[in-house]
């Protein structure tokens, strides 16, 4: 992966990008292994000669086919009004020869994160109305991957993952987590193998019961993301998690002890303030039941949250993939 002190393209640069040409404009940030720019492309995309390039170097093929399927990822969700949409890709050996770098264009979303938002509403938290537009937004994202055939599950819902386009629209980004539904391991070599695949893919305060407690013996789907939007909702109240007052571990990972047993039991309190409705309240505490097949789907999520807004709920078409 590229190392925290590499160098950054400078202004001015030209690259090319599978069938685009990309210059860059300004260094944005580094996130995880990948160094984030905002470029001018030709051609342009949607009406928009402005794009967001990220760039990953990778040491083998192995961790370049784990991007690969994060790009396949949203190439199958290209398009979407609520996803981040995918451009264009290219990837290339290292001119060293040693490892390869991989450039992926995106869409530019110039409102920033949901959490630079969040973030400027420390003393005013978001109203009932904000949240459940960015609810809106986020479920039916959330419904339109898991309507493809074979379905796609996000696995990393949170705040962080959220970006807010020029016309305000809120969009679900970074697929490098999704993957289709897992079974439950079948013996000791597969329960190892999905216990390290979660720990590595998913963030520890937005994990689902049955992946804390693989014994369970529940799959890893849909359901797993709908506990991931339970969380994502309550932050959005509440500007933190259900389950934070629960101690980490030193490396950031639910430990075996109280986060892991809140969870487990679903054991949170809802703050006196801000004050919101029991109905909005009452979609957290469904969204975070225990017991998968309790949890309602994608689209019976959509279709509460469209009935408190009082607004059509949009059709889902199911995509064959």
């Amino acid at each position: 992966m590229i190392p925290q002190n590499a160098y950054h393209y400078s202004p001015g640069t030209v690259l090319t990008v599978g069938s685009h040409r990309a210059v860059i404009k300004k260094y944005i940030s580094e996130g995880g292994y990948a160094h984030v720019y905002t470029v001018d492309i030709t051609p342009s995309y949607n009406g928009s000669s402005v794009a967001c390039l990220k760039r990953v170097a990778v040491p083998d093929k192995v961790t370049l086919n784990i991007l690969r399927a994060e790009v396949d990822a949203m190439k199958r969700l290209k398009g979407h009004r609520y996803i981040v949409s995918y451009i264009d890709s290219h990837a290339a050996r290292m001119s060293t020869g040693v490892g390869y770098e991989v450039f992926v264009l995106m869409e530019y979303c110039s409102g920033n994160g949901l959490i630079d938002f969040m973030n400027t509403r420390l003393v005013n938290k978001l109203t009932e109305p904000e949240i459940l537009k960015i609810m809106s937004d986020i479920t039916e994202a959330l419904c339109i991957m898991h309507a493809l055939n074979p379905p796609l599950i996000h696995r990393d819902i949170k705040i962080e993952n959220v970006l807010i386009s020029g016309n305000g629209d809120y969009k679900l980004c970074d697929f490098g987590s999704a993957s289709g539904v897992l079974r439950p391991p079948k013996n000791i070599e597969e329960f190892k193998i999905l216990q390290e695949d979660i720990m590595r893919h998913t963030t520890a305060q937005y994990r689902a019961p049955e992946m804390i407690d693989l014994y369970k013996g529940f799959p890893i789907d849909e359901k797993s993301d709908i506990w991931a939007m339970g969380v994502f909702l309550y932050k959005l109240c509440y500007y933190t998690t259900p389950f934070e007052n629960n101690s980490l571990n030193g490396n950031g990972h639910a430990g075996n002890g109280g986060a892991d047993l809140a969870i487990l039991n679903a054991k949170f309190s809802f703050p006196l303030k801000p004050v919101y409705s029991s109905r909005l309240k009452n979609v957290i505490k469904i969204l975070l039941t225990p017991d998968p097949r309790l949890r309602p789907t994608a689209h019976q999520l959509l279709e509460e949250i469209c009935k408190i807004r009082n607004v059509p709920v949009p059709a889902i078409k199911k995509k064959e993939n």
